[in-house]
């Protein structure tokens, strides 16, 4: 971890801001939403289409000329809500898995810590918006950043980009976004308010040139066109471009409007390699030959349209008649057509004229059959039957969910997809906490039903608490660890070790770990599917209670378990477990002055070093011994009696005299 802190210290060192100028930065940012342009436009479109917004306004009027309301049956936005709804209700959590077997028991503390992240940054509802995204619009992302507190700590925050406010590299084809020069997004705001943010001169300067070159009128938009830096009169708006973008082998931030830089600066987040890494993190649903992103409302919308207009037209069949009359057959020709539109409607036909109803039940019903059709093969896109749970013939609530697992085949990919964009996003917290998080600090954990426990990061650990781990791992009672202990701690010579740090326990710089996803089948189902077999059982098989117990879904069947196997002690038995005590508290005792020994013999190692290290530097200051890099270089001496192979005159001279040999020289 130092090294990959000192090589984000050299990159600040080195980094040379004119290497990128704004106007490159600039360039960037246009030529990104003009090749872009027909790419958003289409998201937005499918963004109208799940809001229920489908017809056109040429379409409205011709339906009001018509005289049929503009009713649209929306068969998108219930598919794309049932996938959001999926995916908040099968939520999953990291889980940290250690590169190296030393790293194996902080991997549980590793866990404990990222999850705490993600409930502190709300990261499920970040994760949520960006699967809508993917959904719908094609691609979203979370941007990771470092918050540091007035107490000195740092925070780790994280922040959902809407993909109507990203922008990125036009030439990346990958769905993560992994092959692109830049990524960024844009933060429109009051002038006196970015002024507020950046109250340097060169950065006033450059949000007032920004606002006082562009006079557009869209005052309260700020969903502008890819020319617009800035609104108008009534209310001066800025746009400021936050951009990510590589410099050779690491990641440059850059904060910019069109007159200026307002930031830059190395992005200072590195890996658990050292390797530099961009905080924002995007990721796409599909990608197309011409590197456009798009969703799974894409795949609707001509179906949708179909839908639509099918409709319409049925509806507009069955209200219309047609005709066949010869000329004279009637005497007023609109009323006849306002009586025929009539469901009790009277025409009055000259007598001898031809006036006949065409009959229109065969083209009805062709039309009535492909709205079907069409109905049919949007129900087949995206979650059908099975995976809404609508299958009748299941026999049992596992059989529903191995239906529902089935039917997610379909979008299995986009599920793995944004399984990914989690992933990483997990894995970039851990770095940060490993590169952030130095003190001591504590995580709350709430996955115990019966208390909250928490769990210490850099923390140090008194002898006391090693013996009572040990103790515990051997198999002791709490109520054995806490008596043992406390006896120890009334002995006036071994009590004070108790409280001596001999170590410093889960310290996130020294632990490597590799994060996944933990996937977790639905528990409450399978347990009661179980109880329920096993309760079938009993007129044939008989459990004891304790049995039962176990299998069941109760809360509080622990308590039970206690009560069902608990009782009274018998006398020997009582004598026995004393015995057992004091052996226990002798045996806790050695280890805790063994754990102390240990403790001193470290100690006193370290200093040793010290000392003879501070002594030979200053031997060499002195010039009294050969420097290291000197006596390396020169063979060992082998045992006497033995041929060296060095002529007489180069052997070097015996310790004891090489003090005088080099005063000679002198």
């Amino acid at each position: 971890m130092a090294d990959g802190m000192l090589a984000a210290e050299q990159a600040a060192d080195s980094y040379d801001e004119s290497k990128t100028p704004l106007e490159t930065l600039i360039g960037w940012v246009e030529d990104a939403q003009e090749v872009t342009d027909a790419a958003r436009k289409a998201a937005e479109r499918d963004r109208d289409y799940y809001d229920g917004k489908q017809l056109t306004a040429a379409e409205k009027a011709t339906l009001r000329q018509r005289g049929q309301p503009d009713v649209v049956i929306n068969r998108i936005k219930p598919k794309i809500d049932f996938l959001c709804g999926f995916e908040a209700a099968n939520r999953t959590d990291p889980k940290a898995f250690p590169r190296t077997p030393q790293d194996e028991d902080a991997s549980e503390a590793a866990t404990d810590a990222l999850r705490y992240v993600k409930d502190k940054t709300e990261l499920d509802t970040a994760f949520s918006g960006v699967w809508q995204n993917m959904l719908i619009d094609g691609f979203g992302g979370v941007e990771l950043v470092i918050e540091p507190k007035p107490d000195g700590t740092n925070e780790i925050a994280a922040k959902h980009w809407e993909w109507d406010r990203l922008f990125y590299d036009p030439h990346s084809r990958k769905l993560d976004f992994s092959d692109a020069r830049y990524l960024g997004g844009y933060i429109w705001m009051d002038e006196e308010e970015a002024l507020e943010t950046w109250n340097t001169e060169d950065a006033k300067k450059a949000i007032e040139q920004t606002v006082s070159n562009d006079t557009l009128t869209r005052t309260y938009d700020d969903r502008p066109t890819w020319k617009s830096w800035a609104t108008g009169k009534a209310r001066k708006r800025v746009r400021v471009v936050q951009m990510y973008h590589r410099e050779g082998g690491r990641w440059v931030y850059c904060v910019f409007t069109k007159g200026g830089k307002l930031e830059s600066m190395p992005v200072p987040f590195v890996d658990q390699d050292g390797n530099s890494w961009c905080p924002l993190i995007l990721q796409s649903a599909y990608v197309d030959r011409d590197n456009n992103r798009y969703g799974l409302v894409r795949l609707m919308i001509d179906v949708q349209d179909e839908i639509n207009k099918r409709r319409s037209k049925a509806l507009h069949r069955l209200t219309m008649q047609q005709v066949v009359a010869e000329e004279g057959a009637v005497r007023d020709v609109d009323q006849a057509k306002k009586e025929i539109a009539k469901p009790d409607g009277i025409v009055v036909v000259n007598p001898g004229f031809r006036f006949e109803l065409l009959g229109k039940a065969e083209q009805l019903a062709g039309e009535l059959q492909l709205l079907q059709e069409s109905k049919n093969e949007i129900e087949q896109m995206g979650p059908n039957a099975s995976m809404l749970g609508k299958d009748g013939d299941a026999p049992s609530g596992r059989a529903i969910l191995a239906n529902q697992q089935s039917g997610q085949t379909e979008i299995t990919l986009l599920l793995d997809r944004h399984r990914y964009l989690k992933r990483r996003v997990y894995q970039r917290i851990w770095d940060l906490i490993r590169q952030y998080k130095k003190e001591e600090w504590w995580v709350r954990v709430t996955d115990n039903e019966k208390n909250v426990r928490f769990v210490g990061l850099n923390r140090p650990v008194t002898a006391k608490e090693e013996l009572a781990k040990r103790m515990q791992a051997q198999g002791a009672q709490p109520q054995e660890i806490e008596a043992t202990l406390a006896q120890i701690a009334q002995d006036p010579m071994r009590g004070p070790m108790l409280d001596q740090v001999i170590r410093t326990e889960n310290q996130p710089t020294e632990m490597y770990m590799d994060i996944t996803i933990e996937e977790v089948p639905d528990a409450a189902n399978v347990q009661e599917e179980q109880f329920q077999a096993l309760i079938k059982l009993a007129p044939a098989v008989t459990f004891p209670p304790q049995v039962y117990l176990k299998a069941s879904s109760l809360r509080n069947k622990e308590e039970l378990l206690q009560e069902l196997e608990g009782g009274k002690q018998s006398p020997e038995q009582a004598a026995r477990d004393q015995v057992a005590t004091e052996l226990q508290i002798k045996k806790a005792t050695a280890e805790v002055e063994k754990l102390i020994a240990d403790v001193e013999k470290t100690e006193a190692e370290a200093l040793k070093i010290k000392v003879e290290t501070d002594i030979a530097q200053t031997q060499v200051a002195l010039g009294q011994i050969v420097p290291p890099t000197v006596a390396e270089s020169v063979p060992a001496s082998p045992p006497p009696g033995e041929p060296t192979g060095v002529p007489e005159d180069q052997m070097m001279p015996p310790p004891g005299q090489s003090g005088e040999m080099m005063g000679s020289t002198a």
